[in-house]
Formats: structure tokens, sequence, C-alpha cells
């Protein structure tokens, strides 16, 4: 551990990080560094995440299905953290460059996983009227994220080939009735049976063993909307890959001669999984950069508090396992100071540890 008398996060260090000293710190910086000190406490502590995880007919919350070294790294490998970078064994599956994602960790320096974070405070707008026990967080969703998921599907069914076989046979009833991938009228027509392909092959998914930890959901919790935090504070729940791409199945509806954000993201995974494994590569930037179908490509759906925590239910949501008081073990050194609360999370850290 760094030295108490310099400004640091837990478990955090020159050795194990790209990001160390003033770069844990800034506006883009802290809400990944930050949930990193957080998840390695926890991992160091023996507290588990709540897993968020696909079940073949949908998505539950559970607090018994990984520990934290499982998502992490256990303490023996010598993870090493490497901030805004790309999973170099995906490389070969696009045709073009990925974009980065937001923590890449390595065990034995050699690529482990992949991981997206998202530091979400609850309640959020949609929820604060509602009574506690109601709270949630909003989500949202990046296409690298989704594309993330659906190659971390993708490389672990590359290794079973029955269960390859299987979902290419699944996808193929969609794919093969789309002839315009960027035709929204085309698209919505076939929304039942993209969803249908989709839904199957993710079951075979969850029947194989194959959904692993992929997205980080560290929660601050406040009292309201307020910059006050709560007594139980923080928790992470952690999303499976299968969970992410279920969420657009649930949430797209027929019906309609519009696409929806979520429709769209099924249509997207239908084509981007079965190119993927039927030739070997697919095209990130055709498909989750391009697609647009009506709507703008700077994110692929998003989630308010009164959807998400239809998926996030689970009694730790209501009581995070960590009180506020850990803040004196994650911030090391003053920390706190180098902070600029222009961000929410910042200024109400920084308000409760000058106090």
């Amino acid at each position: 551990m760094p030295s108490t008398g310099s400004p640091a996060l837990y478990g955090i260090t020159e050795a194990n990080s790209t990001r160390y000293g003033s770069s844990l710190w800034g506006k883009n910086q802290f809400n990944s560094t930050f949930p990193l000190a957080l998840c390695l406490y926890m991992r160091d502590e023996d507290i588990s995440p709540v897993a968020v995880v696909e079940r073949g007919e949908g998505i539950v919350a559970c607090d018994s299905e990984w520990t934290m070294a499982d998502v992490i790294g256990p303490i023996s490998a010598n993870c090493h953290y490497r901030f805004e970078t790309a999973f170099e064994p995906y490389a070969n599956y696009c045709r073009d460059a990925v974009d980065n994602i937001d923590l890449v960790v390595s065990a034995e320096d050699e690529p482990l996983r992949p991981l997206e974070v998202k530091l979400t405070v609850v309640p959020d707008s949609s929820t604060a009227g509602e009574p506690p026990d109601r709270w949630a967080p909003e989500m949202v969703m990046r296409p690298v994220s989704s594309a993330y998921a659906m190659m971390s599907l993708a490389d672990r069914l590359a290794d079973d080939a029955e269960a390859c076989a299987e979902v290419v046979k699944h996808l193929r009833q969609a794919y093969n009735r789309v002839t315009g991938w960027d035709n929204a009228t085309e698209i919505a027509q076939r929304a039942a049976v993209l969803r249908t392909a989709l839904d199957s092959a993710l079951r075979v998914v969850v029947e194989r063993g194959l959904q692993r930890p992929f997205l980080i959901q560290p929660l601050w919790r406040t009292q309201g909307q307020s910059f006050v935090l709560a007594e139980q504070c923080f928790d992470v729940f952690v999303w499976s890959d299968a969970a992410i791409m279920r969420v657009p199945v649930a949430e797209s509806s027929d019906g309609s001669d519009s696409v929806s954000r979520p429709l769209r993201e099924v249509a997207r995974h239908v084509r981007g999984l079965y190119d993927l494994l039927s030739t070997g590569d697919y095209s990130y930037s055709d498909i989750y950069k391009g697609m647009p179908l009506g709507h703008q490509t700077d994110k692929s759906f998003a989630l308010a508090g009164r959807k998400s925590i239809r998926y996030l239910d689970h009694p730790r949501l209501s009581e995070p396992v960590l009180s506020h008081h850990v803040l004196g073990d994650l911030i090391i050194g003053g920390g706190e100071h180098e902070l600029k609360p222009e961000r929410r999370f910042d200024a109400a850290v920084l308000a409760y540890m000058t106090v």
C-alpha cells in the first residue's frame, strides 16, 4: 500500500495500475479509479458483490454467484489494472478497431477479462419521489459496452463447438430474414423473430454455464437527491455479459412502426454475434457504431431507476453493505482534496470528508 502521507486510493499502486498519483483524481478518472478501490477493498474483506445474472427466463440479482476475486482477480494472481484500453485477445474478432473499455484486468501478465464500470447514484430522479425501498439508479449503456458483452460471450462459445452450433442455428433464423439492417421499417417488422433468436441464444449460454462477470456497477446512496451520503452507502452490483444482452430483449416490444433503442440493440446483437460466430469476425463500426435506425448512436440504451429496479431487486439495493465510514479506508493521505467537485459524487465525498 502507498504511504498514508501521499494522496492515494485503497489497493491502487504504481506497480499494479496504469493510474496512480494525480491520475487517480481527474474528472473522468475518479469515477473509475474509486470503483476499483472499492472492489479491491471488498475483495480483501471477503465481501461478495451482488451478481446480476441471466437465468434463461429473465435476470435475477443474488449475492452468492461470485466472489469479488472472481470479478477483479485473486490477491495471489498479482493482477494488473489498465484503464481505458482495448482488450487485446478480442482484436482479431473485429474487422476494424474497437473502442477502449473502462478496465482490463491481467493476471500474471496474461489478459484476464475486460470490465465496464458504471458508478451510479441511488436514487435517480425517476425514483427519488418513491419510498426509499423503491429507490434505484439510472443506467446508460454505451455501444462499446454492448459490443464487448457480445464478444465476451462469443469468446467462450468459440471453445464449445456444440453450444456454438446451437446458437448459430437460432440466430440464423432471424439473420436470414433481414435484407436491410439499416432499414428501420424492416427491423420493426422483424422485431418478434429477432427477439426470439437472441432469447434462444442466451438460453443456450445459460444452460452451458458460459456467462461471466462483465459490468461493475458500484452504487452510492444518498439521503434523497441531496449531497448527503446515506449511513449505509456503498455496494457493488456486477452484471454478467449475458444479463447485459438480455436487457434489450426484455425492454423491446412489437407492434410499432418505429424502432426503439432496445430493439435496435437486439438487432445489433443478432447481426454481430452471428457474423462473429459464423465467419470469425464482425464490423464494430458498421454494427455497434452504425445502424442508427432513427436514433443517435452515442448510446445503446438507457434505463431509468423505475426500470432498472426490476433487475437490481435485492435487499442490498435498499441497504448497501458498506457504511459511509469506509471512505476513510478507501481515500488515503488527504486524497479528497485532489477532487474537483463539479461532479455530484466528488462533491458528496468532499463534503463528507471535510466536515
